[in-house]
């Protein structure tokens, strides 16, 4: 390819890429649920705020039975954690190994698909994995 061609090729592909980024960015103007027009009187719909967006949710299974979830937060800042019946949003705590989330006497603590869960409804939730 001659140097005359490299260049328009270059400037659509770095704008192709540009392009791509400026949809996911805010607009300046205001929010307009789908399907509403502006100027009506409906609200902006509303997501979670980025801190408090997770993964899906994961599914432990125990020995012994019992079952939990738990989605952790893309921030990894907390996990919020369904079992028997109740929900707990945990805030990551310092741990030697594996990852930790403990708060009020509910402790989550996993290493790779390995989880235990104490405190919780229904618990103790002891040899538990994902998969």
């Amino acid at each position: 390819m001659t140097p005359a061609l490299r260049l328009p090729l270059l400037g659509l592909s770095v704008g192709g890429l540009l392009a791509g980024c400026a949809t996911v960015a805010p607009s300046s103007g205001p929010s307009v649920p789908v399907g509403a027009r502006p100027g009506t009187s409906a609200p902006p719909a509303r997501g979670p705020a980025p801190e408090d967006a997770t993964d899906v949710a994961m599914t432990y299974v125990c020995r012994d039975g019992k079952r939990f979830k738990a989605a952790y937060a893309l921030s990894g800042e907390h996990a919020l954690v369904t079992a028997g019946g109740r929900s707990y949003r945990l805030p990551h705590a310092p741990s030697a190994s594996g990852a930790r989330f403990a708060q009020g006497g509910v402790e989550l603590w996993t290493q790779g698909p390995q989880a235990r869960l104490d405190g919780a409804a229904g618990a103790p939730y002891r040899n538990c994995s994902t998969g």
